[in-house]
């Protein structure tokens, strides 16, 4: 049986459990929730190329960071603060298990999972310890691009395909010399084949973005709009969920983590809170036996 198989096989017998479900995202991630322990690791270290990516720089207007809620030096130091300590833990955790990859999804659409990738990669970037890969892998509905006011001729799917290199999509933005970005780009051939996220293609993508210290951020579909996730997740050290208050649904959620729970799932990212918290406040609980959940203040 192959790894979606075997991960569908794990939702339905996680369907017996519905009785314990939470009544609200918000105490779904609360300690004692979630996951208690992640998987060993499920993919390879590749041999790390000599050369990282080369980019085409572009100018971001600052106008439209703000706008897309793009964290920058001079933007709120509350929400700044908050990106810094879900990048602590994030890495603390990859350091230790000597992990490279992270895959960022979420349960549906629209809950915040991009917004999440772009800000953690530019935290990361921002520490100045590794350079960072930002890849667009939402295959049908990439988002990554736009939100820098960028509009790509060629993608992640181009390359899939072999009619373009990585050299021919990269860029990178003014004021982040350790961020490289890699992005998406719908069209009507990747709407119709999001196998491509479990072909050899983006398996050689991905091992090929991994110097020895990179750090690569890959902003995936949502788990239950098909098997794209499943497909690339098995070659990715590990996942973050995104989880929005007031949207997001506790069975689709419980749902969706069943569907990752072969795989390394970092913790819960709780976006729009409603709910404020101080800065020894801002976990719930979980990443791996710890459980800690990050929380992410409204409007991000």
């Amino acid at each position: 049986m192959d790894h979606i198989s075997k991960a569908l096989e794990k939702t339905k017998s996680a369907s017996k459990k519905s009785s314990q479900t939470p009544k609200s995202v918000r105490d779904w991630v609360r300690p004692g929730q979630g996951p208690s322990s992640a998987a060993e690791p499920v993919r390879a270290k590749q041999a790390a190329p000599e050369e990282p990516i080369a980019t085409r720089p572009i100018e971001a207007d600052g106008n439209v960071l703000r706008s897309n809620k793009i964290v920058s030096a001079g933007g709120d130091p509350y929400i700044l603060d908050r990106y810094r300590l879900l990048r602590t833990r994030t890495l603390q955790l990859m350091r230790a298990n000597q992990w490279q990859s992270l895959g960022i999804t979420s349960a549906g659409a629209g809950e915040g999972k991009t917004l999440t990738s772009i800000n953690l990669a530019m935290a990361i970037a921002r520490e100045g310890v590794h350079p960072v890969v930002l890849l667009d892998a939402d295959i049908r509905r990439p988002a990554v691009a736009n939100a820098f006011g960028y509009n790509v001729d060629v993608g992640l799917p181009e390359v899939l395909i072999g009619e373009a290199t990585l050299e021919d999509v990269a860029f990178s933005v003014n004021g982040e010399p350790n961020l490289s970005i890699i992005p998406g780009k719908a069209s009507v051939q990747t709407a119709k084949s999001p196998e491509l996220l479990s072909s050899k293609a983006i398996r050689d993508i991905l091992s090929s973005t991994l110097t020895e210290d990179t750090i690569l951020i890959v902003d995936l579909p949502p788990v239950l709009v098909g098997d794209d996730v499943i497909g690339v997740a098995h070659d990715l050290d590990s996942m973050l969920m995104v989880v929005a208050e007031g949207q997001t649904d506790v069975d689709e959620l419980t749902r969706a983590v069943e569907l990752l729970s072969s795989f390394n799932l970092l913790g819960t990212v709780l976006n729009r809170s409603t709910e404020k918290v101080g800065a020894t406040e801002s976990y719930y609980g979980y990443y791996k036996d710890a459980n800690d959940a990050q929380e992410v203040p409204q409007g991000t």
